[in-house]
């Protein structure tokens, strides 16, 4: 057999991680709040970055320091030497700039406008669990399961007490039980502390002396007796505490934080309204200053286009402006595009309200708009649309289909609200039982276990028949 060694061309198409991309993908799914304060921080640290005069009242002369600040030590040395300062600092032309910090009265209208929200465990876990591509009745079994997640991020409840309460197979609790274990926060879902620290080593990577630790000298940790182990171990002292140095980064309750009682603010990216007898999307970016490249340092650039250390000061912050503020851009737009795609799907409730919710994934909009699907997610994440109902996360708009006899599939939130309907109508002595309302539902065509009807009475804090008064 001839062994022969060749070259060959191929042409490959590959997407190249550049910074600009990379920004441009965390722009997407900051809200307008932590927009805002992005571009505080980076007006901060570009000097050829500025708010655009005509939008903002806030003027102030550029700090000479400020800009020391930007260059390296030995670009700083070299400056002095040549009076290069000289010419960036006292041109003819007086050089000002907007203010670096957004004005305390704008801020005060910004938060005053706001709505008071803050995400929960429940919440946060239930997102993430829509993402993950399982059937539908194994994602009705993992919100069944999440519910029993105390705010601690533990489950107290035994899968086997669970499996005979709502009469499915221990097999599939655990099944599911092992993709909570996978969400964010690492440690979530965890049966007692030895289970949480052990899911959170994983996650961490692989460290089979502290795995070893926690499985068998779990008393000891708090006591740190590193002697004893270490010499049960068969291992050396040093080799214990550097164990010990990575279990002392773990979160002994995943649900922590989760409890702050700090009031975190949000404001509708977006809003949804009637113009001219028609629904449009309109985006609420009167609180997102605008910005624009300073003009003197595209003049400094010119002027200087012979003095190479100059130039490359001066080009490298101009194109990180342009492209801050072309992701700022690429942001709005997509979000725009989006909202107007679950309008397009979702307009039944936007005309008649949330019982009119029909199914929608993330993939339903990405293939539509030719968006990656996680594009889709980081552009929905922490965003709200102002609409006649209310105010609404745009996750909301995101469910899987409950399958129907007829031609029309719903979604988990019309179908509670016709929960909420059913109970409200059955009188006030005779009170329908969870397999009651679950028959009724299926007379309308829609096949709904009685256990989901537990579950999404639950979540709506609606007593079990024997208690409705």
């Amino acid at each position: 057999m001839e062994i022969r060694q060749e070259i060959q061309l191929k042409q490959i198409q590959k997407l190249i991680m550049t910074p600009q991309l990379q920004q441009a993908i965390k722009m997407l799914q900051l809200s307008n709040i932590e927009l805002n304060e992005k571009i505080e921080e980076e007006l901060m640290d570009n000097p050829a970055l500025e708010m655009d005069e005509k939008n903002s009242d806030y003027e102030t002369n550029l700090d000479k320091d400020l800009i020391l600040k930007k260059l390296s030590s030995e670009e700083k040395d070299t400056a002095y030497e040549d009076g290069l300062y000289d010419e960036y600092f006292f041109s003819d032309r007086s050089f000002t700039r907007s203010d670096r910090n957004i004005g305390e009265d704008k801020k005060r209208e910004f938060i005053e406008g706001a709505i008071s929200r803050e995400e929960t465990l429940h919440e946060y876990l239930l997102w993430q669990l829509r993402l993950v591509k399982i059937p539908h009745e194994d994602f009705n079994i993992g919100e069944i399961l999440l519910s029993y997640i105390d705010s601690k991020g533990y489950l107290p409840v035994p899968l086997n007490v669970i499996s005979d309460e709502l009469n499915i197979p221990l097999e599939k609790l655990e099944e599911l039980l092992v993709i909570i274990h996978s969400l964010d926060p690492p440690g979530v879902g965890a049966r007692d502390i030895k289970e949480c620290l052990l899911l959170q080593l994983k996650y961490r990577g692989s460290y089979p002396l502290a795995e070893k630790i926690i499985n068998e000298y779990l008393n000891e940790i708090k006591l740190k007796k590193y002697d004893k182990i270490a010499k049960k171990l068969k291992v050396s002292v040093n080799m214990v505490k550097e164990a010990f140095n990575i279990l002392s980064k773990l979160e002994p309750y995943p649900g922590r934080q989760f409890y702050s009682n700090e009031v975190k603010y949000i404001i509708p990216e977006v809003s949804v309204e009637e113009r001219d007898g028609k629904l449009e999307v309109i985006p609420n970016n009167y609180s997102i200053p605008k910005l624009k490249v300073n003009s003197y340092f595209e003049k400094l650039l010119r002027k200087n286009s012979g003095d190479k250390r100059i130039k490359n000061f001066a080009l490298d912050k101009i194109q990180r402006a342009k492209s801050f503020i072309h992701s700022i851009e690429q942001r709005e737009s997509t979000l725009v595009r989006v909202m107007k795609k679950i309008l397009d799907e979702q307009k039944g409730f936007f005309e008649k309200g949330p019982k009119y919710l029909k199914p929608l994934t993330l993939k339903d909009v990405s293939v539509h708009l030719d968006l990656h699907e996680s594009t889709i997610s980081r552009i929905t994440s922490s965003k709200y649309v102002q609409t006649s109902f209310g105010v609404f996360q745009l996750k909301f708009f995101f469910s899987n289909p409950i399958p129907s006899k007829g031609d029309r599939d719903y979604s988990s939130t019309s179908i509670k609200e016709m929960l909420k309907d059913i109970i409200q109508s059955e009188g006030t002595t005779k009170h329908l039982s969870d397999q009651k309302i679950a028959n009724l539902f299926a007379k309308r065509g829609i096949e709904i276990a009685r256990r989901t009807v537990a579950k999404y009475r639950k979540g709506l804090k609606i007593l079990p028949s024997n208690l409705r008064g």
